[in-house]
């Protein structure tokens, strides 16, 4: 087997340590942008013998997630980037290190409910505000900073003078929160494909001059659902802001959609996909696999019985109970703490849950 991830792009965490991809479930590398160069990273000792595994046919452990994937028959990270390398962009990966997965760090708006303080400042310090006020928060142990940003003028000379690069991917947190965003996009060259995964809520004039520059810019907006229901499954939306600011990136930009598909979207599938049609915009699955208690193999027969498509394939697989309770009480946590009520926004996920 073989990955072009691994061969050919870097992945960089929001707190700065270097990651197999985006998907991988390692453990903490020593690794960080500020300790090694990309080179460095992709020649250590760790990150040699997981592509070797995979040459050897064996899946790391790592590699869970695309190893769970195929083994249903779905498309992985792994096999979502085709032979021609046309998966997302317009280049062949490699040689080299071509392609770059960053994370400039947390800062974000937005507390989706599938999230976690990594990559949401924001649920950082809702976190921090549950646990003053005696609520045990649902995520990670937190940071001693909930908003943090690895960017400076010394890390940004890794992404000079790289010949090889051909594709930029930001996320985040939310990317176009970066203060050194403008001033990393003005040191690419224009014949590098830059990539955005974005929540939609935010339009920054600044940055959108900076993009027309460029030979292709692509923005992956992430629609969970549409109308109200993306404002309940990533908290502080607000679905005619993302509407229309969709809108206005398609002007200059090739636009596609990555709904993170969950428990909480799963049934709904079809209106997202009906937006996507109407718009002429590419969908792309993004199944999501924790936390558990959002993974729709968990979910309640009642709902499971209405997916379709590729989710359907997760119908027959049987469902943890205690997952199914902890949705209960997670969910019940969270509404309680901002004053929502699933039931308004998501009521058959709802009834399915006896939350309604």
């Amino acid at each position: 087997m073989k990955c072009k991830y691994l061969e050919h792009q870097i992945c960089t965490r929001s707190d700065g340590q270097y990651r197999l991809c985006c998907t991988s479930f390692e453990k903490d590398n020593k690794e960080t942008i500020y300790t090694h160069t990309p080179q460095q990273w992709h020649d250590s000792d760790f990150h040699k013998g997981v592509r070797e595994q995979l040459d050897r046919n064996e899946w790391p452990d790592a590699c869970i997630k695309c190893e769970e994937a195929e083994e249903k028959g779905l498309e992985s990270m792994r096999t979502k980037v085709k032979e021609d390398g046309t998966r997302y962009v317009r280049n062949h990966f490699g040689p080299g290190l071509s392609h770059w997965d960053l994370r400039f760090g947390n800062s974000c708006n937005l507390k989706c409910i599938s999230c976690f303080h990594l990559s949401s400042s924001s649920l950082a310090e809702e976190a921090i505000a549950m646990q003053k006020a005696g609520v045990q928060p649902l995520h990670m142990p937190l940071l001693d900073e909930p908003n943090f940003n690895w960017v400076t003028e010394e890390t940004l000379k890794h992404f000079e003078n790289l010949p090889d690069m051909k594709e930029v991917y930001l996320t985040g947190g939310e990317p176009m929160m970066v203060k050194h965003l403008p001033g990393f996009l003005d040191r690419l060259d224009p014949t590098v494909c830059v990539r955005f995964n974005t929540n939609g809520t935010l339009w920054n004039p600044k940055v959108s001059k900076i993009l027309k520059k460029f030979r292709t810019v692509i923005m992956s907006m992430s629609i969970d659902a549409v109308d109200h229901k993306i404002d309940y499954i990533r908290h502080g939306s607000d679905w005619d802001i993302i509407a229309e600011n969709t809108q206005r990136y398609a002007e200059f930009c090739t636009v596609d959609v990555t709904p993170t598909t969950s428990i909480l979207n799963a049934i709904y599938d079809d209106e997202i996909r009906e937006y996507c049609a109407k718009n002429r915009f590419k969908i792309y699955d993004n199944l999501l696999i924790t936390p558990y208690w959002l993974h729709v193999k968990n979910a309640p027969d009642e709902l499971k019985k209405k997916f379709t498509g590729n989710i359907a394939k997760w119908a027959d697989v049987d469902a943890d109970p205690e997952w199914q309770d902890k949705f209960r009480e997670y969910i019940t946590k969270l509404d309680n703490w901002r004053g929502m009520h699933i039931k308004d926004y998501l009521p058959e996920v709802a009834k399915a849950y006896g939350l309604d």
